[in-house]
């Protein structure tokens, strides 16, 4: 039977920017606290599944490009996402797979096909609970590592946590586990997402859905884990209404129209209100499929019901 001893690893290279994430601290939005957590819901919950975790265990979710991480204990982990190309000691380790690491092994990736890839490790990252999670929040300056709320860097020493564990028997064999390709998001270049229409659409010209949903939005290059901006026609006001609306609640997944009519998807660090007229929300589970978009690539909208007919 697998066991898991404190893990103690080294960062040899933090990557772009890689950060530790959950599923965020929705506590804090009372108090104006962004939730935060993993951009991609899906692959942060599938990897902490493959390793026996709670799906409230941290990980790590790197950004454009992995980190060089050292073993000195043994581990299981898993890796998901878009596709990093993982090694072991330069040698190639499957994604959505459970592996097995011996003491000394050094964890790093090959490239990236895609925006993040999260790696679980059994029983979960440790760093201090802030408002029930263990997210970094780097505008505020607070979370993650050590609680200091910035990207790992070299030098960094990262160790597991028994918080989050279940009994050994739902390991399923430890090591060789896969997540189903058939239940896996298909990510893209360009993707449909599913919305539900937004509670201000009085406020927009009487053509501005029919630009909306005919238009495939490009990611901007200025696109972050607060928001993704859209490049691509503009979605027209009736009049300069948008003045007149007061602040209201906002969610992930919650796209605004600022005055020059480009969307912005607000993301896992979005702020908890906001004053732009809100066209629509994307369905959760359609999340990961924008999460994954690198700049240049696209999204379309579509309403719920019509891609369920």
């Amino acid at each position: 039977m697998f066991s898991q001893p404190e893990c103690r690893v080294q960062v040899q290279d933090g990557g772009i920017f890689t950060t530790l994430q959950d599923l965020g601290r929705t506590s804090g939005k009372p108090y104006g606290v962004t939730p935060g957590g993993a951009l991609d819901r899906f692959a942060h919950r599938a990897a902490n599944e493959l390793v026996g975790n709670n799906p409230h265990a941290a990980t790590l979710e790197m950004t454009l490009r992995g980190a060089t991480l050292r073993f000195e204990q043994k581990a299981l982990i898993a890796i998901t996402g878009s596709d990093f190309k993982p090694r072991l000691d330069k040698q190639p380790i499957p994604m959505w797979h459970s592996v097995f690491v011996r003491a000394g092994q050094t964890l790093d990736f090959g490239g990236a096909e895609g925006r993040l890839a999260y790696l679980a490790v059994y029983g979960g990252w440790n760093a201090p609970l802030l408002m029930g999670s263990r997210s970094t929040n780097v505008r505020a300056r607070f979370g993650g590592y050590a609680g200091q709320g910035r990207a790992l860097k070299a030098g960094d020493v990262l160790t597991n946590t028994n918080d989050y564990l279940k009994p050994m028997s739902h390991l399923a064999g430890a090591a060789g586990y896969s997540h189903p390709l058939k239940v896996r998001p298909h990510y893209g270049k360009e993707v449909i997402v599913r919305i539900v229409p937004g509670p201000y659409l009085e406020h927009f010209a009487p053509d501005s859905l029919e630009v909306f949903y005919r238009t495939s939005y490009e990611i901007s290059s200025e696109s972050e884990r607060m928001g993704y901006r859209l490049k691509g026609e503009s979605v027209p006001y009736r009049g300069n209404e948008w003045a007149e609306i007061a602040a209201c609640g906002t969610v992930f997944g919650t796209i605004q129209v600022p005055p020059d009519g480009q969307p912005i998807i607000l993301m896992a660090d979005h702020q908890v209100t906001g004053g732009y007229p809100i066209i629509g929300v994307v369905a959760e589970t359609d999340l990961p499929l924008i999460a994954q978009l690198l700049p240049g690539q696209k999204v379309r909208f579509r309403l719920f019901e019509e891609v369920m007919i």
